[in-house]
């Protein structure tokens, strides 16, 4: 067998598996890119998450906390029933000035009376 004879087809062999190359190393350098892209994404997705996770520790503590105090607070009720109670304190203040105007006006009018009668009570 001459070898001359074979050339060609060695050729043809030869370029298909040099385009075979090309073509695989094209289509795998993507893949290596993407498998790396993805990783790198992977790891930011991973770190952010566990920043999200800290921050959403953090606002359930505050929660908790806000929460703790509203307890302390008045609710509605509570603070209509002080609403009332003050009115009724305000009403009872105002008979009570009357009164006291009521008295003083008497406790003037007796002092006038005594010092025009020269307090002997004899006029």
């Amino acid at each position: 067998m001459d070898i001359t004879q074979l050339m060609p087809w060695l050729l043809a062999l030869n370029t298909l598996l040099s385009i075979g190359t090309i073509v695989y190393t094209v289509m795998t350098s993507g893949a290596k890119k993407t498998a790396g892209d993805l990783e790198k994404h992977k790891t930011d997705t991973e770190e952010r998450w566990g920043l999200l996770d800290k921050i959403l520790d953090d606002h359930a503590v505050r929660i908790q906390s806000i929460e703790g105090e509203m307890k302390h607070l008045p609710d509605k009720d509570l603070v209509h029933m002080l609403q009332m109670t003050m009115k009724d304190i305000q009403i009872e203040m105002a008979g009570v000035k009357a009164e006291t105007q009521a008295a003083a006006r008497t406790s003037r009018r007796v002092e006038e009376f005594l010092l025009r009668t020269g307090g002997d009570g004899a006029s």
